[in-house]
């Protein structure tokens, strides 16, 4: 899964360069760690691309409440097309939900909490993308609309693989318009994008506790812990 990430760019600047959007969001601020339930910046195509603040933890049309949010921060790429909860957004609200960094827990070589927490990001430091979904909830008594999303996730590449299981999808640059082109809705399409990424373009390193707080939220938390990290950085 993926309980936690990071969008550390330093203008909103960055991310109308990155994605080529043609709106603007006020009082945008570099995030190190993003949890569930917090609004965050995601990009949708409304005829142009838009960014537009959503909660994490997709909330459906249906729902009676908006406590489902807590039950679907993320989505199987192997059963988003056929659970009731993602099949209509997977078909009709695609997002991608731009990202400098993820969290991910390692759960293979420990037995028992708290699981030390390890850091992913982009050999180049670039802007990513997790394939996203989202919906728009109405509040029935009051009218209240909340926009709400969701990170697929798959089974991990090697490097992620060697702590957890599960994994982020992350859209190369060429797959995004594709997923949010709203044209293509055959889901054979579709799932071909739900992939693990490429190992290579990835590096990781093994984070301090405080990473874990979800209070902290300030660029030492994914600095590496003890200074030794992990995997491909060396």
């Amino acid at each position: 899964m993926c309980g936690a990430y990071g969008l550390s760019v330093q203008s909103i600047q960055n991310l109308i360069d990155r994605y080529d959007i043609v709106n603007f969001l006020d009082n945008f601020k570099p995030r190190w760690n993003i949890r569930p339930g917090q609004s965050n910046p995601v990009i949708v195509n409304q005829g142009n691309k838009e960014i537009e603040l959503m909660v994490w933890g997709l909330i459906p049309h249906f729902a009676a409440d908006e406590q489902y949010k807590y039950k679907t921060i993320n989505a199987k790429a192997e059963t988003v097309h056929t659970l009731p909860t993602f099949r209509h957004s997977f078909v009709k609200k695609r997002c991608l939900v731009p990202a400098t960094g993820f969290y991910e827990p390692d759960k293979i070589n420990c037995v028992k909490q708290p699981f030390p927490w390890h850091y992913f990001k982009m050999k180049d430091n670039s802007i990513f993308s997790f394939a996203g979904l989202y919906d728009v909830w109405k509040d029935k008594n009051n009218g209240k609309e909340i926009h709400s999303y969701s990170i697929i996730t798959t089974v991990p590449n090697t490097i992620v693989g060697k702590y957890h299981d599960r994994m982020p999808v992350i859209l190369e640059k060429e797959e995004e318009e594709k997923w949010l082109n709203p044209d293509i809705n055959e889901a054979s399409q579709l799932l071909l994008l739900l992939k693990p990424f490429p190992d290579d373009r990835l590096e990781e390193w093994e984070v301090g506790a405080g990473a874990r707080n979800p209070i902290n939220d300030y660029p030492e938390v994914i600095e590496p812990y003890k200074s030794s990290r992990q995997g491909t950085l060396f």
